[in-house]
């Protein structure tokens, strides 16, 4: 795996980073969390529970992408033990970009807290009800207590989303003002500028390489299994 931290004065070169399944996933997610959270507020409840049904293909997708994805796609890249965390967690506030090819230990935690808070969000929607017109597809396969519950989890979580995403945001201006590391660019672009020797020890283990097209189908096929077998038989 290519270090972590390299010198600022290291020659750098534009290498390929995220392939565009992880581009795609991330921005549809942005946009259908946007689409649920106005509809959740001001209606239609058919639409939101719609949006909801793709927001869990998406991170379904996601996760399956986390398994058998392209290198930096997969959660062994990046989700490091706590002494790798708090390790990277030191060098934050140093004026000088990170250079990490992909998510840093930082944040490949909040990548995966995001996508736990999303589908227990999500998923809690699945037992809801408006108590006027929407009734979700599980809301009378439990008891009342249960759904109720689940009501108060689909609320606060989202609450908690939000936060999560400031703080996502927060750090994304903190490296671009401060440590002079556009992250977003090559969240658009897929490619990143890194020094020559990080560069070069990704290029050597392969990591550079972006897997399959038919593998990423097989993935967004199984995914929407779920939400569909959800919509027509829930």
């Amino acid at each position: 795996m290519a270090n972590e931290v390299a010198s600022r004065s290291a020659p750098v070169r534009s290498v390929p980073v995220w392939d565009p399944y992880v581009r795609l996933f991330h921005w549809l997610l942005v946009i259908g969390m946007a689409a649920a959270w106005w509809t959740g507020k001001s209606g239609p409840m058919d639409l939101h529970y719609k949006l909801g049904l793709i927001v869990l293909f998406l991170v379904i997708f996601r996760l399956l992408w986390g398994l058998v994805g392209s290198p930096t796609a997969r959660f062994a890249h990046f989700l490091k033990g706590p002494s790798a965390v708090f390790s990277y967690m030191r060098t934050m506030a140093l004026p000088k970009p990170s250079f990490s090819f992909g998510h840093n230990a930082g944040g490949g935690v909040m990548v995966a807290v995001l996508l736990i808070v999303v589908l227990i969000q999500d998923a809690s929607g699945l037992f809801n009800t408006d108590d006027v017109l929407f009734e979700g597809p599980f809301y009378n396969a439990v008891p009342e207590s249960f759904s109720r519950l689940m009501g108060f989890i689909h609320a606060q979580f989202f609450n908690l989303v939000l936060v999560l995403v400031a703080l996502h945001v927060a750090v994304i201006a903190l490296y671009l003002v401060w440590k002079r590391e556009n992250l977003v660019r090559a969240m658009v672009t897929g490619r990143a500028r890194l020094p020559e020797p990080v560069a070069r020890a990704a290029e050597a283990n392969g990591e550079t390489r972006f897997a399959s097209p038919f593998r990423a189908l097989a993935c967004a096929a199984v995914a929407a299994a779920v939400p569909i077998a959800i919509y027509y038989l829930g």
